[in-house]
């Protein structure tokens, strides 16, 4: 195994190892927070978000797969693999 990719697994174990710890320090970030110390402030992001809120008339899937559909008939496009 080359060195670049001895460094890319390294980093990559690195943050696997990482991913673990700081998912328990967000776990127990949560787990203490004071909500009722906090209540007033927790209050009014609940109030904005009611009152900035959009009306969505769909779940945007739709619109994610007409996305994919263009990036990948592009794809096909650029390197000349399969038809559209």
């Amino acid at each position: 195994m080359n060195s670049d990719k001895k460094k890319i697994k390294l980093w990559v174990e690195s943050w696997k190892r990482s991913a673990v710890e700081l998912e328990k320090e967000k776990r127990n970030k949560l787990r203490l927070y004071d909500y009722s110390k906090n209540q007033a402030f927790i209050d009014k992001m609940l109030q904005w978000a009611c009152e900035n809120k959009k009306t969505r008339l769909s779940t945007g899937l739709v619109e994610q797969q007409r996305l994919f559909m263009k990036i990948r008939g592009n794809y096909l496009l650029k390197t000349g693999n399969g038809k559209l």
